[in-house]
């Protein structure tokens, strides 16, 4: 036995469907399963990524708490997921076509290449990453 990936992470939202459609528009995601619940939960990924690539569980808020863009970036716990893209400069032009308001200019990412910060719809701070390696 040995663990493999990280399968998926799970994000609560207070609309599911809405931040489902904009991760789809944005980035080409498919929804891959949908639990058939009102509200629904969805998992999301990437094109063939029931094969080793992670996906995102979107679901329903159902516990009261601060909104995602309350939070202080370095504060405790988790702050952010990055999507890794393989041309920077085409994905973040197309961000900006789109509408996108970016948190900071790109940086040198962590291990080489260029990310840069964003928030989904909700609040959630997401990044795009070229790795270079």
């Amino acid at each position: 036995m040995r663990y493999l990936a990280i399968d998926h992470l799970a994000m609560c939202c207070h609309d599911v469907e809405r931040q489902a459609d904009w991760y789809c528009t944005q980035f080409g995601m498919k929804r891959i399963a949908v639990d058939g619940k009102t509200p629904p939960a969805v998992l999301i990924g990437f094109e063939g990524n029931t094969g080793g690539g992670a996906m995102m569980e979107l679901m329903p808020v159902r516990d009261p708490g601060a909104d995602a863009d309350t939070f202080a970036r370095f504060q405790h716990g988790m702050r952010h997921f990055a999507i890794r893209v393989t041309d920077f400069e085409a994905a973040y032009a197309r961000l900006k076509d789109l509408g996108v308001k970016f948190l900071f200019e790109p940086v040198p990412a962590m291990g080489g290449g260029k990310t840069v910060s964003f928030r989904d719809p909700e609040g959630n701070e997401v990044q795009i990453v070229e790795r270079k390696n």
